[in-house]
């Protein structure tokens, strides 16, 4: 699992989505979806580490990941 540094307790807060992940995504056939509301970043979640696993895996072909851009490009889906 890729790890990713976990900042401060301040800016953990204010950790925000702005790109949704969904199956293509993670099969490379598609962009990341632009958040349009305010969502909390996945990674901040208490399942987190499930949930990436459930992602990359595909065991949930309806699972999305809302992801600030700083996770997204710590865990290889953005360059």
């Amino acid at each position: 699992m890729a790890k990713v540094s976990d900042g401060s307790p301040a800016v953990q807060l204010n950790c925000r989505a702005e790109f949704i992940f969904d199956v293509r995504a993670r099969e490379k056939t598609s962009r990341p979806i632009k958040v349009l509301s305010e969502c909390m970043c996945d990674f901040r979640r208490p399942d987190w580490e499930s949930r990436w696993n459930d992602w990359r895996s595909g065991r949930d072909p309806y699972l999305n990941l809302f992801l600030c851009e700083e996770h997204a490009r710590s865990l290889g889906l953005m360059k």
